[in-house]
């Protein structure tokens, strides 16, 4: 049996790698579309994508610049953004390390080495900004997507298929549904914007999947239905939410307090297999999008709420923001 804190600091260590993961490779999409791009669009584009990441307002009070340079270093090593790469790595090293005798040595140390690495490239992002802070952010970049990819390579093959495995399985799915839900509704534009449905697949590291799918071309609905509906893609949200599902029914048997999320996941899972989403997503995207990015918030809450006993942990992780919190912080 697990102990509630170390549940905790599992899940929250498993929300924290995929978004520094998700974060660095929208961050890299971005950045090699910036050259292509007229300057407004260019910053339009790289401002909608911190809005879909949850950092508008993080973003506004930082006062670091409008262009598009500037926007992803703000979300990559920005010191004055609590969500940005460097920080979601720092949070990823603190919650292992609350839990290191339940992980894998060589795991503890993927998560120090990144830590330092992307520590590394902040101070000399902060040293030589004026005249390489482009190069210096693509590095940033680069190093933060091989370090989580090591980081998951390393749960997937060392890690005991135990009730902290679980723990961190959900929260990586729970994040990654939710950032997806909030990239598709960043897709859906405004005026005259064009929709770029392989830039959002590739946000969403799904765009060679797509393509065999749904063609080189596709229109925002293909892409929503690919990324909400599909049974086999590891990015979809039913295929997220399914696999929430399983886990937390595993976790159910041991810890009464699980039940309630465990039900919450079934009932979206449902929502999205058997409901009439093609018609609402039809008639009104946006509606449909914000009622199941607050659902899956609820959820993830849920989830956090059955692995802490007292209100004193409960503001643990309140200086971090997540999409589909209203900009607020967490609870």
């Amino acid at each position: 049996m697990i102990l509630a804190r170390h549940a905790d600091s599992m899940l929250w260590a498993g929300r924290y790698l995929e978004r520094a993961d998700t974060i660095a490779r929208c961050v890299s999409v971005e950045t090699n579309a910036v050259m292509h791009r007229p300057p407004t669009e260019a910053r339009l584009a790289s401002r909608r994508l911190v809005q879909a990441l949850g950092l508008q307002d993080e973003f506004v009070a930082a006062q670091v610049g409008t262009g598009p340079y500037a926007v992803m270093d703000f979300l990559v090593s920005a010191e004055t953004n609590p969500g940005s790469v460097v920080s979601s790595v720092q949070a990823v090293r603190e919650n292992l390390r609350i839990v290191r005798d339940r992980i894998p040595v060589e795991l503890w140390e993927e998560a120090n080495s990144l830590h330092i690495l992307m520590q590394s490239a902040k101070a000399v992002s902060s040293g030589a900004r004026e005249q390489t802070g482009g190069e210096v952010s693509r590095m940033s970049v680069i190093t933060a997507r091989r370090g989580c990819r090591s980081l998951s390579g390393v749960m997937t093959e060392s890690m005991m298929r135990d009730e902290g495995y679980a723990f961190i399985e959900v929260g990586r799915l729970l994040e990654r549904s939710i950032l997806t839900v909030e990239l598709l509704k960043s897709g859906l534009g405004t005026g005259g914007d064009v929709f770029d449905g392989n830039r959002l697949l590739a946000f969403t590291h799904s765009l060679q999947a797509a393509r065999r799918e749904i063609g080189h071309s596709p229109n925002w609905a293909a892409v929503a239905k690919f990324l909400l509906q599909h049974f086999d893609l590891p990015r979809s949200v039913l295929w997220c939410l399914g696999r929430v599902e399983q886990r937390l029914e595993d976790l159910a048997a041991a810890a009464a307090a699980v039940a309630i999320p465990r039900r919450r996941a079934g009932a979206l899972r449902a929502h999205l297999e058997y409901g009439e989403l093609d018609g609402s997503l039809a008639a009104e995207p946006d509606t449909e999008l914000s009622e199941l990015g607050t659902s899956l918030a609820t959820l993830a809450t849920d989830v956090h709420a059955s692995t802490v006993s007292g209100s004193g942990q409960v503001e643990v992780h309140a200086q971090f923001v997540r999409p589909g919190d209203g900009g607020e912080a967490a609870p």
